[in-house]
């Protein structure tokens, strides 16, 4: 309890305070003052889970918001973060990069959320960082697979976990390309800030391993009609077809798909969630990578199934894909990290996630992961997989044909990645 002393005190130290520091100073430091009140006082530490809920990405939303729960929920059992306990709170932030811009704002300035996760979305995920950037605010990109998000979009304040769709390509078009005579490649890209930032790191690729790229087609991002994009790639003559097609699209899209031409023409697609291949079991799917899955054999993995099972398994997603895993590994890093830090201080928090590794077994791969301290982006284990539409069950349909470890799958244009010096970020302690 604090008495009429401490009360005095504390209103001259905070008139000196105003007194020697500029007002952007003087706005961290009473914030950084009252945040050290609220640790002392025990309040919870507030985590913000941003993804669209509405739209194209509504299960991939649902999927990642339970790896964070499952998260938190382990550090709760364990007494919290630093005797505080940890709350989740979610928000819409739509698919409209101005109205998550809005939103994120709002989470820092009014509801006081010290911590954001999620993102699912690219252009969210760069909208919603800038705004948390202005403010100090960790964001927690979980699940956002645009390479922008590690160089043009990165923030010091940003960490970025999910493999990107240059990482899945670096893969996939060695894969496709090393034993074909004919090398010529067609570019089916998604008409938005994701799909452009695949189709521009794949062309790299498709150089290095030989192959030439013979036309690109841009596909609007509602997809509203699907076999017209289809008749436009059958009118160009391709022997592999490099795809960037997100979300539900990729279901209305190989829907409409010849399985012999999936035979005839090798296809690939960058990153195929476990949220796109489960709700339509019977739609044949080209070759694509990921980062995860339910079957693999590593260690932990049959634990973390068992564990989301016994949650999650009278529900429509009854079996945990890459989404929820990677939103799981992200949200357990940020925090032990702040357990590691002994604070919640963004500035001590952030040092501890720029040196941030993980055992392959702590991430249930094939290979240590560890955080770029340059890009803020988490390197990992890529695995090439192949679908079967014709699996019995839907959880069987996935097939792992192949381990890529992180070194031979990095994004080159990550070294010129620039973040905000650390003396420029505002310091807050939430």
């Amino acid at each position: 309890m604090k008495t009429s002393l401490h009360i005095v005190v504390g209103a001259v130290l905070a008139a000196l305070v105003s007194a020697l520091l500029s007002p952007g100073d003087q706005a961290s430091r009473l914030a950084g003052i009252g945040s050290a009140q609220a640790a002392e006082a025990g309040e919870p530490i507030v985590i913000a889970h941003v993804a669209p809920t509405t739209g194209r990405f509504a299960l991939h939303a649902e999927a990642d918001r339970r790896g964070a729960e499952m998260a938190i929920d382990e550090f709760n059992t364990a007494g919290g973060a630093l005797g505080r306990e940890i709350v989740l709170i979610s928000r819409n932030p739509s698919l409209d990069e101005k109205q998550a811009a809005l939103v994120a704002e709002e989470l820092i300035t009014r509801t006081k959320a010290g911590f954001m996760v999620g993102a699912i979305s690219s252009g969210v995920a760069a909208s919603m960082s800038a705004v948390c950037q202005k403010y100090g605010t960790l964001f927690i990109n979980t699940n956002s697979s645009g390479p922008t998000e590690s160089v043009e979009n990165a923030h010091r304040s940003k960490f970025t976990f999910d493999a990107h769709g240059a990482n899945f390509y670096r893969a996939l078009i060695k894969y496709a390309l090393t034993h074909r005579k004919s090398k010529r490649v067609l570019l089916l890209t998604e008409d938005n800030a994701w799909g452009k930032g695949n189709a521009a790191a794949t062309r790299q690729y498709i150089a290095e391993y030989g192959g030439t790229v013979v036309g690109e087609i841009l596909a609007p991002e509602s997809l509203p009609d699907p076999l017209d994009v289809l008749r436009r790639v059958a009118a160009i003559p391709a022997d592999v077809v490099v795809t960037s097609i997100s979300g539900d699209n990729q279901i209305k899209l190989f829907a409409q798909i010849a399985p012999q031409t999936l035979e005839r023409q090798s296809w690939i697609v960058g990153e195929v969630d476990w949220e796109e291949l489960y709700p339509a079991p019977g739609t044949p799917r080209p070759l694509f990578a990921t980062t995860w899955s339910w079957n693999l054999g590593t260690p932990g993995t049959a634990e973390f199934v068992a564990r989301y099972r016994k949650r999650y398994g009278h529900t429509r997603l009854d079996y945990p894909g890459d989404v929820t895993h990677a939103a799981y590994l992200a949200t357990k890093a940020l925090l032990s990290a702040i357990v590691r830090a002994g604070t919640t201080d963004n500035h001590a928090v952030i040092a501890q996630l720029e040196k941030y590794r993980r055992t392959a077994s702590e991430g249930m791969q094939n290979a240590d992961a560890f955080m770029d301290p340059v890009s803020h982006h988490v390197q990992q284990s890529i695995y090439i997989a192949r679908w079967n539409p014709r699996a019995i069950r839907p959880e069987l349909g996935i097939e792992i044909l192949g381990h890529i470890p992180p070194e031979q799958s990095r994004f080159e244009r990550e070294k010129t990645t620039r973040l905000e010096p650390l003396s420029e970020t505002p310091r807050y302690m939430p």
